[in-house]
């Protein structure tokens, strides 16, 4: 007799429940928004392509494929090759335009030569705009300044904070979530231009331009 109560209400009720089904809140999982930042940020390069996500065995692989040889390696070194969420891991696997699988770079690499991955890795990306190296304290050691637009990337995240259920992250943010913070122990800073997008005609503050450019 429960059994048959159960069935009546479930069924009876179907399109209520359905109804409260959709009007749940959800959240991207942490490793969809990882991919979708990766997608829309170093994706956003016309020559390098994001995805899929694959499922493997409860974790993930995103592959990131460049068109050339030169930017896979340097794609390779720079990126996050592994990330944990939990006890879910997200890997990422770069291959070059003959589908080969690319291995980073062995240290040791300087600060320029680290530079010049950046040049190679974003230089046809919309949000990065240079690469600088200057030591981040006077008399200290050098490191590297990946420099990026003052734009925000924005991509549609299941985000009940947001009233457009958005992601929205500065890009010099995205582009540190997804990048190695060092290479070979030398430190990467990733940075907004000191040049706003709506004011790039005029520097304001000409104390802030950096003194090393690459």
């Amino acid at each position: 007799m429960l059994h048959i109560i159960v069935v009546r209400i479930v069924l009876g009720g179907n399109e209520r429940l359905q109804e409260n089904v959709q009007a749940q809140p959800r959240l991207s999982p942490p490793w969809i928004t990882y991919f979708n930042e990766l997608k829309n940020s170093i994706g956003a390069d016309p020559t390098v392509t994001v995805g899929p996500l694959i499922p493997v065995g409860g974790n993930y692989i995103i592959l990131v494929h460049a068109l050339s040889d030169e930017k896979a390696r340097a794609l390779a070194t720079l990126l996050k090759s592994f990330v944990e969420f939990g006890n879910v891991s997200v890997t990422v696997i770069v291959t070059n335009n003959e589908n080969n699988i690319v291995n980073p770079l062995p240290c040791p690499l300087d600060a320029f030569e680290i530079a010049h991955l950046f040049q190679v890795a974003l230089e046809n990306n919309p949000y990065f705009e240079q690469v600088v190296v200057q030591p981040q304290l006077p008399g200290g050691l050098n490191v590297v300044f990946p420099v990026f637009a003052a734009q925000v990337i924005q991509f549609f995240n299941d985000d009940i904070s947001n009233l457009c259920q958005t992601f929205t992250g500065v890009a010099a943010n995205v582009f540190h979530d997804v990048m190695n913070d060092d290479v070979c122990g030398i430190p990467i800073l990733f940075s907004t231009s000191c040049v706003p997008s709506s004011e790039s005609t005029q520097l304001q503050n000409t104390d802030l331009t950096p003194k090393l450019f690459y």
